[in-house]
């Protein structure tokens, strides 16, 4: 991630954002033009604004960007999705790497940014969240990983599969996860190498060091 990519993504869409390099980060801040359409066409203009700080590592997408809303809109609390040092909970990053198809600043500005700021918006007007709120902690995130994984939200299975998904390839001598009681290479190992063509191992060992912090 360069300071040019940076400045040309939020060039078109947001111009009341400005980023400038601090050391190895880039600092992007000012008012976000919150749009109810995300990335798409936008005749009627934004329909709010939110004072925001976004600091981003030179190695994203890799390093989730922490997004910080400056003005004093939203309390800073886990009911309003904002950890106790500012930072919002915009979005579970591994889930948007590993369902999303364009991993570019551009897409997270008008993807996962827009969302949490709409619905931010909407919550202030109606007090509901209008796309849902995931649990916090622990629970979030296996909900999150069982709905990028394709399957139920049962802990001991997210947890098989992004065993499996952590290896170079899968490995046809385990058992497979559907439950079956036969080998991979004998059931699903078609399925699961299309999984981990979209889920690769780095994605898959993040998910399973998450789910591994709660439990230490």
């Amino acid at each position: 991630m360069t300071l040019e990519e940076v400045k040309a993504a939020i060039a078109f869409d947001q111009p009341k954002l400005r980023a400038a390099r601090d050391g190895p980060n880039i600092h992007v801040g000012g008012s976000y033009l919150l749009f109810e359409n995300g990335a798409v066409a936008k005749p009627a203009g934004p329909i709010s604004e939110f004072d925001i700080e976004i600091v981003l590592s030179n190695r994203f997408p890799r390093h989730e960007p922490k997004v910080f809303e400056v003005g004093g809109r939203i309390p800073r609390c886990a009911d309003r999705h904002v950890n106790p040092d500012g930072d919002c909970c915009v979005t579970v990053w591994e889930h948007w790497l590993a369902c999303a198809t364009d991993h570019s600043f551009a897409a997270f500005l008008n993807g996962p940014a827009n969302e949490f700021f709409l619905g931010q918006y909407w919550f202030e007007k109606t007090g509901k969240w209008p796309f849902g709120a995931r649990p916090h902690g622990q629970k979030g995130l296996e909900e999150a990983y069982a709905d990028a994984l394709g399957i139920p939200n049962r802990k001991n299975d997210i947890i098989y599969h992004l065993r499996l998904l952590s290896k170079d390839w899968p490995k046809g001598h385990w058992l497979c996860p559907c439950g079956s009681g036969k080998l991979l290479r004998h059931c699903h190992r078609d399925d699961l190498i299309a999984l981990h063509e979209r889920i690769p191992p780095r994605i898959a060992e993040r998910m399973l060091r998450r789910l591994k912090s709660y439990t230490r």
